[in-house]
């Protein structure tokens, strides 16, 4: 029986447990937290609804602060075989819900970075004390954070949503462009953070980041048509914290594929650490990047590595420090009195205590 650790308990872990036990993929669901009376309230629910489906999982909730000394040590006693988490100081509906939102709405998502950053490097610690090998998933922006994580040592071995969020409108684009029944449709994209997010926006998009696309019908490539009209799909969705389902919804085949002997083809965040999205291969034996012959790895790390400025990032460096745009750097002298050019890992806790104080 393949045990699930799910590390925390917010409202995208939330989401996780409640897909997953409903999935019937997971027959062993931990749950580790700070907040063990929600956690078990949550897990019920969790156990009814799925049980309704026809699926019986066990849950379990454990007592668990990865900032805690005994961190190192409960993680080592779970000895789970799969492990989630998608910890941040100041997730994005907590922004929105500010007094303030109005003046962090055309805020680059760099600014917000530390606050997502430093909780992961606080969970890699204990996770590198701990001395567990099994795979590690992250849903906290893993096209950027996952990266830092594997400059500096450790981190997980694949990210989820984003690059797969974009996939459904894809194809839901290229099935009305072309009149093809959508499980025919062979898509592979290559693309960052910025990409998914574009989709969301009521407005029209004046600049698409940097991408990669190729569409495929019955080996028909159709990918030219399709590019040409993304710029216009707009698929807005109301911004409440339900909309972490679609999320839960893309981490479901990522974790489940971690899992089993054979192969998914599916696309992901960072996989092993890499930034930006991919099309990959998962599956217990790790994850590859799956490109069409016609595209090299390097161009798509150099598609991925200038998508990035969409963010409000200029560049990696080998360090892990994450150097800011001029836009980001603006906008922490407008906003804390102090112009920051570069985030250094170790400065990430101190920065995000800064930014969190602001909302």
């Amino acid at each position: 029986m393949s045990k699930l650790l799910l590390i925390s308990l917010g409202k995208l872990g939330g989401a996780v447990l409640e897909a997953a036990a409903r999935d019937g993929r997971f027959s062993h669901i931990i749950v580790a937290t700070r907040n063990t009376v929600h956690a078990r309230a949550k897990a019920n629910a969790a156990r009814i609804g799925a049980a309704l489906e026809g699926q019986y999982p066990r849950i379990d909730v454990v007592a668990f602060d990865f900032n805690a000394p005994n961190a190192p040590d409960l993680l080592r006693k779970i000895q789970p075989d799969l492990m989630f988490a998608a910890p941040t100081m100041l997730p994005w509906w907590r922004i929105a819900a500010s007094p303030h939102a109005g003046k962090f709405k055309n805020l680059p998502f760099a600014f917000w970075l530390a606050c997502h950053l430093a909780p992961m490097l606080a969970l890699r610690a204990a996770w590198e004390k701990s001395e567990l090998r099994c795979p590690w998933v992250s849903g906290t922006y893993p096209d950027v954070v996952s990266a830092v994580l594997h400059l500096t040592g450790p981190g997980p071995i694949v990210g989820i949503g984003n690059i797969s969020e974009c996939l459904p409108k894809i194809r839901f684009l290229a099935s009305e462009h072309s009149k093809a029944p959508i499980p025919e449709l062979a898509v592979k994209l290559v693309g960052g953070h910025a990409l998914s997010s574009l989709f969301y926006r009521e407005e029209a998009v004046k600049e698409l980041p940097p991408f990669l696309l190729q569409v495929l019908w019955h080996g028909h490539d159709i990918s030219l048509a399709v590019k040409d009209k993304l710029r216009s799909v707009k698929m807005a969705v109301e911004q409440t914290p339900e909309i972490n389902r679609i999320t839960a919804s893309a981490a479901l085949d990522v974790l489940a594929a971690l899992l089993s002997d054979e192969p998914y083809a599916l696309h992901a965040p960072a996989p092993n650490g890499l930034v930006g999205g991919y099309p990959v291969t998962i599956s217990r034996k790790g994850v590859g990047v799956d490109l069409p012959r016609e595209w090299t790895l390097e161009q798509a790390l150099g598609v991925n590595a200038a998508a990035l400025t969409f963010d409000g990032i200029t560049a990696l460096e080998k360090d892990g420090t994450v150097i800011f745009t001029e836009k980001t750097a603006a906008a922490f002298e407008t906003h804390l009195g102090e112009k920051c050019t570069r985030l250094k890992p170790e400065d990430a806790a101190s920065m995000a205590a800064k930014v969190v104080a602001l909302v």
